[in-house]
């Protein structure tokens, strides 16, 4: 029994360790031609018991800023010819199991490839949490795409893919173990298998 106790205490203990890493922030549209001005949307999540308070958006080489930025009520900004820094007020920032969104604007890029946004979240606690989000840029003129083809997953997509199979595989061990404790207790019991009857001295 502490046996089982002590398989359920550690699987408990995975699930919330990987908890964190399902978080996740994603820049849209996630691929985008060369050459084109384009409009972002940045979604941001908080699964932490602290409000988030602020965000700084590093954009990579390649990539410019624009003129133009979007933000929720209470919520100012500063920004660079690279960077983008929101803050919110105390009545305005985000929430525990909430999100929010942010606007901006790209000069367009000349280059076709994989760039990453560098994003820096600031929380009322005083952690911070830093993010890679990565966007396409296709060669060839057209219509930005909105979809996920041809995008490259974000970095805490894949934390969570990862915790997730770990958490999965704890769960399995565990049960397997609780399985084969049962099967020997049996054993010891001298309780015979369903189906037949106990071996007897003759």
């Amino acid at each position: 029994m502490r046996r089982l106790f002590a398989l359920v205490a550690c699987v408990t203990a995975i699930l919330v360790v990987a908890a964190p890493a399902w978080a996740h922030e994603e820049i849209n549209p996630k691929t985008i031609p060369t050459g084109q001005p384009t409009f972002f949307i940045l979604s941001a999540a908080n699964e932490k018991k602290a409000t988030l308070t602020k965000l700084v958006l590093t954009a990579p080489a390649g990539v410019p800023v624009g003129d133009t930025t979007k933000e929720p009520a209470g919520w100012t900004v500063a920004k660079t010819d690279t960077s983008i820094t929101w803050t919110a007020s105390s009545s305005a920032a985000v929430k525990p199991d909430a999100f929010e969104q942010w606007g901006f604007e790209t000069d367009g890029a000349d280059q076709p490839g994989s760039f990453t946004f560098k994003l820096a979240l600031s929380y009322s606690d005083g952690t911070n949490d830093s993010v890679d989000v990565p966007v396409t840029v296709s060669a060839g003129t057209g219509p930005a795409d909105s979809g996920s083809t041809g995008s490259t997953k974000s970095t805490s997509q894949g934390r969570a893919t990862l915790a997730l199979i770990l958490a999965i595989v704890a769960v399995v061990g565990a049960a397997a173990a609780v399985l084969i404790g049962l099967s020997r207790g049996r054993r010891a019991a001298g309780v015979a298998p369903a189906g037949g009857d106990a071996t007897q001295d003759w």
